[in-house]
């Protein structure tokens, strides 16, 4: 799962330590601020790691397709060998230039992870939105050869949904030989079709394990991963 910490109201340690043992999460992507971690960085990972869960450094700006952004970043957030891997969400898609400017935009996010991977030893995993593979095929692919592992950004709310919406990134990076996580949303604001705010607990778990049991003979298929702590724990049941 992800977990985004924000300053105006931060996780508790104990609680999401709590959740993500109560439902079975093996990786969490915990958000790294720009200066470094911070106290509370050190006790959400402690609190993870007790119940048993890798924890990567989680950090992502539109912004660090152009520049060194991404490099300086995950250098400081790896600095106190805290994390098990990098976890980068660089988004340039939602950048107002996006509309005239998709091939040099998506080719700095290509060069960023890039960056990242050569200056860390640590794996490095990116979010995708899986159109791009429609949209731009080969930016999706230059983009998946530099990483270690992708998490698909399917953000649709039934397993026949998520499949469809994700089918050609998969058989993209089954090409690839790439791991991949498909990646669902449960925070409140988006269309109800792409989020499980609206759905309860009970819908989200159903769903996946749709998903989970149709993908199950895809070698390439590393789980699920749930956007974000937050909309998760307010799901209910």
């Amino acid at each position: 799962m992800w977990v985004w910490v924000h300053e105006d109201a931060p996780p508790d340690p104990g609680a999401l330590g709590a959740f993500a043992g109560a439902q079975r999460v093996g990786d969490a992507f915990v958000s790294v601020p720009w200066g470094g971690p911070t106290p509370l960085t050190h006790d959400l990972v402690a609190a993870l790691r007790a119940r048993g869960v890798r924890v990567s450094a989680l950090g992502g700006d539109p912004s660090w397709v152009d520049g060194d952004g991404a490099v300086t970043w995950a250098r400081r957030a790896t600095s106190a060998w805290l994390f098990d891997g990098v976890h980068l969400d660089i988004e340039p898609w939602g950048l107002p230039e996006w509309a005239g400017d998709r091939e040099r935009l998506l080719a700095g996010l290509e060069r960023a992870v890039r960056d990242v991977a050569a200056a860390t030893s640590l794996p490095v995993q990116v979010d995708l939105a899986p159109w791009l593979a429609d949209e731009h095929p080969q930016a999706f692919a230059g983009i998946a050869r530099q990483t270690d592992r992708i998490t698909l950004m399917a953000y649709r709310d039934r397993a026949a949904g998520i499949l469809s919406f994700s089918a050609a990134a998969r058989r993209q990076l089954a090409k690839s030989r790439t791991p991949y996580r498909i990646g669902v949303e449960t925070i409140a604001g988006p269309p109800p079709h792409v989020t499980f705010a609206d759905d309860g607990g009970a819908v989200l778990e159903r769903e996946l394990a749709l998903v989970a049991a149709q993908l199950a003979g895809d070698r390439w298929f590393a789980g699920v991963a749930v956007h974000d702590a937050a909309g998760w724990q307010s799901l209910g049941s």
